[in-house]
């Protein structure tokens, strides 16, 4: 479904709402969608090291961190 479509067809059914508490629920998922957060200089620096290390090659998988988190909690 693309987006507009999406959108007609949310905004069909919520058209169709009576219910005071579902609308409730729609505005504050609505309302959070909104929110806009300003990173500090810190943080997009850290973000960008982080970058260049993905570029690098320079990571671990969710399964390698697995198994090393495995062979920590084995140590103890």
């Amino acid at each position: 479904m693309t987006t507009i479509a999406l959108k007609k067809y949310l905004i069909s059914k919520i058209n169709l709402l009576e219910d005071n508490s579902v609308l409730s629920e729609i505005k504050e998922i609505v309302d959070k969608n909104e929110i806009v957060y300003q990173l500090s200089d810190y943080h997009l620096k850290r973000i960008e090291e982080s970058r260049k290390q993905i570029e690098e090659g320079d990571f671990l998988t969710q399964e390698e961190m697995d198994i090393k988190v495995a062979e920590w909690l084995n140590e103890k």
